[in-house]
């Protein structure tokens, strides 16, 4: 066989048995969202809607349609995104977006629920550690909302779009009691407004009546909410029961201890069982 003929062969033969190439992780620009930031100074959290066409708002910036489409072209990236088998490569999926504050965050998110939810102290990792910072999550709302028409999200955040997805998912582990969980969750409580306030005093209520071990465990970060826990259990007692608030206040005086100096203000402030 002549040599030419031979390495074409033996060419044939390392590509035949060669793994296929890991999928490539989806990129979003270095500091899209605080370009997005810089654009929308704005005293109240109102946006302009992405319309799809070419045609913009008079008072909006030049590139605010730019960048809702690239965030919403890599939310559906990230939606369509097949995982590598390796563990070492599904870790690597999310590094064309780590220069995005607001892209490797949602990318964490995406990673973590398509790893049948195994990396949740990365997800609480990658979330910020301030009631400054959650205001992030917020903006992940506006600008996946003013990216899509009609709230037609890409399949792995519908119905609500990512913010809320995330928002779910930190929920639960909160509720699990997972490392940091607890004091993020409220982080982004802290920082919701309108429609996103009345969406976590739902979850909130959840945790008050489900959960009075979580409550007393974690009066520490609780207690800095207590004007809105206040009004929240004022809710709970309008909408439950006598016999049901008070099982709610069972389960507080159950998960206290002689030991636990928080006790007596949490039973003061949820009122003591009959």
């Amino acid at each position: 066989m002549r040599r030419p003929a031979r390495f074409a062969l033996v060419g044939l033969l390392v590509a035949s048995v060669a793994p296929a190439a890991e999928p490539a992780g989806c990129a979003v620009r270095k500091g899209l969202y605080d370009a997005w930031l810089t654009l929308n100074k704005r005293t109240t959290r109102t946006f302009p809607k992405f319309t799809g066409s070419a045609t913009r708002v008079a008072a909006e910036p030049a590139s605010a349609e730019e960048i809702y489409r690239e965030y919403q072209t890599f939310f559906q990236c990230l939606s369509d995104m097949a995982l590598p088998a390796a563990a070492d490569s599904r870790s690597a999926m999310c590094a064309d977006a780590s220069s995005d504050r607001l892209g490797s965050l949602t990318c964490q998110l995406s990673l973590y629920v398509k790893t049948d939810r195994t990396s949740g102290a990365e997800l609480l990792d990658a979330l910020p550690a301030s009631k400054k910072g959650a205001e992030m999550i917020w903006d992940l709302d506006a600008i996946a909302d003013a990216g899509v028409v009609d709230k037609h999200f890409p399949p792995l955040f519908a119905p609500k779009g990512p913010a809320y997805k995330l928002i779910d998912e930190v929920f639960v582990l909160a509720l699990d009691d997972r490392e940091t969980a607890i004091a993020k969750y409220f982080h982004i409580v802290g920082a919701a407004t309108g429609a996103g306030t009345q969406y976590t005093d739902s979850q909130i209520k959840i945790l008050l009546r489900e959960s009075p071990i979580l409550v007393v465990k974690h009066w520490d970060i609780l207690r800095q909410y207590q004007p809105k826990l206040k009004k929240l259990l004022a809710e709970l007692a309008a909408e439950l029961s006598a016999p049901d608030m008070n099982k709610v206040r069972q389960g507080i005086a159950g998960s206290c201890t002689r030991d636990n100096l928080d006790c007596p203000e949490i039973q003061k402030f949820f009122g003591r069982p009959q």
